[in-house]
């Protein structure tokens, strides 16, 4: 077990965490939303005016569906950079504490031989 926990089990964490990042960044669409940042909500699109007293209702709805959409974007954005953040972060964490994890239960039993723990 030792062997496997300091070599494969190692190696096998460390994929864990990079085919983790890498689902959260793919689940996120982090380049599409910023490539498609400006671009119309659910391409929601009124057309082009027929009258020319109309042209003002297709820019403002035009331009409220383009907001709409960069807004929404823009916290899709912020989740999925901090999802990802706080994934590496953990990951790292879990990689670096790997190798101590065993000796955590000889810690506990010195610790109650000794009386520390209640």
């Amino acid at each position: 077990m030792i062997q496997w926990w300091y070599t494969r089990g190692w190696k096998i964490i460390s994929s864990k965490l990079s085919n983790r990042l890498k689902n959260a960044a793919d689940f996120f669409s982090i380049r599409l939303l910023v490539g498609n940042l400006f671009a119309p909500f659910r391409q929601i699109s009124v057309g082009e005016a027929t009258t020319s007293n109309m042209w003002l209702s297709v820019f403002f709805d035009k331009l409220l569906s383009r907001l709409i959409g960069a807004v929404v974007r823009f916290l899709l954005l912020i989740v999925g950079i901090i999802t990802i953040v706080l994934q590496a972060v953990g990951g790292v964490l879990l990689v670096l504490v790997w190798p101590l994890i065993p000796f955590t239960s000889v810690v506990c039993i010195i610790l109650a031989l000794m009386q520390v723990a209640s």
